[in-house]
């Protein structure tokens, strides 16, 4: 591995890794393109390379275009991808505070320390963590939902009503499409991209950058989203990295677990690990004013995703998520498909994996400490009336690119508008992005288990993976609760 490592330190590898991260850096920092598309569009350039840099291109494109997702995020409230959504969260709000330099630091701090961990368990524990995966039954695979569905309580803001609201508004949306029991078609409207469901990518980036663009036209005679401000103070203070180490491991952990599972990926992890610090702080309510634990949290986890979701993928041949299906397709145009005997019969490549991720982590942290979060922002702090038209256009190009779809386009453009009105009556929109990414797997997984256990609920209970899940989430609905009575009494006491 050592000597893979030197060969790709070595060669025009590093030099394609280097524009494969710069080109995914772009791709996300730019809200409505997103890191698939990055690799999708890389990928018939590395026909004519040899499988080795090609695959270091690719993965290049992938770690740029999950890290660069956080800029947008921070400086305008539109995030660069999907999963860099939980980023906006606190990003915003201390880039509105004069202090995005500190966001910006942070957040790219935490990715590379995500991405790290990420492959640390990828390069240790490969194998054995692929065969946890295929242990997940749909019992296992339903309560997992179920513990990634509480996150909707904790992230419904103010109002748990309203988020109940937005959450049931996800899961009516989920319903669209054909049933994989009856294969009746739901209120697909005779289009066949509905078939399928709705696409949840150009959703979620109507949901949380077109709605953002119809907000900042409200407010047209503020020139600028974000006042003009020194990008400044972007390292992490010895204190703020001590304090942040809990987070580290926490968010590193959930991400790549998250990762691990097919089909779920970043665009969830971001929510759960943000969540999870929220529940885990001793000042949850400062979570969404500008608190740095909600960007560690967010970007840390949906890098971590990386490592995850490609376990599965070297060690047993299937994608963890959108990017490494496009990965495994390059793999197998070389002739070497992923599967329980790619370590063995090819190990060169499978260090090539593991080594380009790294590699790209630290090319990635380089470029944005450096360059990136000094460029960005002012490409970004563009007045209002140059800016939103060219993020508007480049988000409808982005949507229609993911599958050439002009439906994608109406279904961005609708979603745009749900998310408006959502946030014209402050309902939350983070309940509906986490039911309408797992309502669909929720129903397959429910259906499937009930079908095997002849409609009993019992092996919800009694298989041990499923229980720790359902234990679980009972702590993340009763702990915090509980944590706050006890402290009502205690403040009740100190000033009685």
């Amino acid at each position: 591995m050592i000597a893979n490592l030197i060969e790709l330190c070595t060669s025009a590898a590093i030099i394609w890794m280097f524009v494969g991260v710069s080109l995914g850096l772009v791709f996300g920092a730019v809200p409505g393109l997103s890191a698939t598309l990055a690799v999708v569009l890389l990928i018939p350039f590395t026909y004519s390379m040899s499988t080795e840099i090609g695959l270091a291109t690719l993965i290049g494109a992938y770690i740029g275009g999950i890290s660069g997702g956080l800029v947008s995020a921070i400086m305008i409230n539109m995030p660069g991808t999907p999963s860099s959504v939980a980023t906006t969260f606190d990003g915003f709000p201390l880039a509105q505070q004069g202090r995005a330099g500190k966001a910006l630091g942070v957040a790219v701090t935490s990715s590379f320390i995500g991405t790290v961990a990420s492959w640390i368990v990828l390069v240790l524990f490969a194998p054995y963590l692929s065969k946890l995966a295929l242990a997940f039954s749909p019992f296992e695979m339903t309560m997992a939902i179920i513990f990634g569905l509480s996150a909707v309580i904790s992230l419904s803001g103010e109002s748990i009503h309203k988020g109940v609201v937005s959450a049931m508004l996800g899961l009516v949306l989920c319903l669209i499409g054909i049933d994989d029991a009856s294969f009746a078609k739901r209120a697909t409207f005779g289009s066949p991209t509905l078939s399928g469901g709705i696409p949840y990518m150009a959703a979620l980036i109507g949901l949380f950058v077109i709605s953002e663009v119809f907000n900042q036209y409200e407010k047209i005679s503020e020139k600028y989203i974000v006042p003009k401000q020194k990008i400044d103070h972007v390292w992490m203070t010895g204190k703020e990295f001590v304090e942040s180490i809990p987070n580290f491991i926490r968010s590193s952990l959930i991400g790549i677990f998250i990762g691990i599972l097919p089909g779920i990926g970043g665009s969830f992890a971001n929510f759960v690990t943000y969540d999870q610090a929220k529940k885990a702080s001793k000042d949850p309510d400062s979570f969404g004013k500008g608190n740095i634990q909600g960007v560690v949290a967010s970007e840390c986890g949906n890098n971590a995703t990386i490592g995850g979701a490609l376990i599965p993928m070297v060690a047993m041949g299937i994608p963890g998520d959108i990017v490494t299906a496009a990965l495994m397709g390059g793999l197998m145009l070389k002739g070497a498909a992923p599967g329980p005997y790619f370590m063995r019969e090819h190990a060169e490549l499978a260090d090539t994996i593991f080594n380009s991720v790294l590699l790209s982590s630290f090319l990635m942290f380089i470029l944005m400490m450096l360059i990136g979060i000094r460029v960005f922002p002012i490409i970004l702090r563009l007045p209002k009336f140059v800016l939103l038209p060219g993020v508007m256009v480049m988000t409808l190009a982005g949507i229609y690119n993911l599958n050439y779809s002009i439906t994608e386009l109406f279904v961005g453009l609708g979603m745009g508008l749900v998310g408006y009105i959502l946030d014209k009556f402050k309902y939350p929109k983070t309940p509906l992005v986490i039911t309408l990414i797992l309502g669909r797997s929720f129903e397959v997984y429910v259906r499937r288990a009930l079908t095997m256990s002849d409609g009993s609920l019992a092996p919800f209970v009694t298989r041990p993976i499923a229980l720790v899940f359902l234990l679980a989430t009972v702590a993340a609905l009763v702990v915090p609760k509980i944590s706050k009575m006890v402290a009502s009494k205690k403040a009740k006491k100190a000033t009685a």
